[in-house]
């Protein structure tokens, strides 16, 4: 029998995790371009998502809490792309929530914006809209595929 047991003595990640693409906001784009000069390993890097453009990351400040780890970079042109493993996020109501996936719901016109929760919206039962204090989940994208839809985090 083999010394140890492989189940008790870690050395990676285990179990079921959502790995979505991200690009960096602005300020993060120079610091990976920074580490790359070095050159610095950029994955497994910690990760914060910013809700300020679609399936955006940034750099998170020391003693915050993460939502990712960087699992894969790659520069695509000017910018990077990133495969991030997320593990956490934070709706527009500070709830913090672990993500199970993603999924792409039309919105009817609704005011459902980046980070927001979501609740039905209309009597068809299919749209939703900005859940404001009751929704669920946390839009990460809009107008995807094309106008009118939005991707929700839940």
């Amino acid at each position: 029998m083999p010394a140890g047991n492989v189940l008790t003595e870690g050395g990676g990640d285990r179990g079921s995790f959502l790995e979505i693409g991200c690009v960096p906001d602005a300020t993060f784009e120079s610091e990976l371009d920074a580490l790359k000069a070095v050159p610095t390993a950029i994955v497994g890097k910690l990760v914060s998502l910013t809700f300020s453009n679609d399936y955006e990351v940034t750099s998170p400040a020391d003693n915050a809490i993460a939502d990712g780890k960087i699992i894969q970079a790659r520069e695509m042109g000017t910018t990077w792309k990133l495969t991030v493993r997320l593990f956490s996020y934070i709706d527009q109501n500070a709830a913090r929530h672990t993500p199970v996936g993603i999924i792409n719901l039309p919105t009817n016109g609704g005011t459902a914006a980046l980070q927001d929760s979501v609740i039905v919206y209309g009597s068809d039962y299919v749209y939703v809209d900005d859940g404001g204090t009751g929704g669920w989940g946390a839009v990460i994208a809009t107008d995807v595929p094309g106008s009118n839809h939005v991707d929700v985090l839940f």
